[in-house]
């Protein structure tokens, strides 16, 4: 096995452990019954915007 081929099933397994891990949290959090809004930083991330070109 290369290097290469390592570094890429490792990159996946990583992946498929975070997925694992975070789905149920997610659907733990879609189902409760408080109303999130638009302050819910998990439902509504505030991702950076860059400038506008006018």
């Amino acid at each position: 096995m290369s290097t290469l081929q390592y570094a890429i099933g490792m990159a996946l397994v990583l992946v498929a452990l975070a997925t694992v891990v975070a789905t149920p949290l997610l659907i733990v959090h879609s189902r409760t019954t408080y109303d999130h809004g638009p302050t819910c930083w998990w439902c509504h991330p505030r991702l950076p915007r860059g400038r506008s070109r006018h």
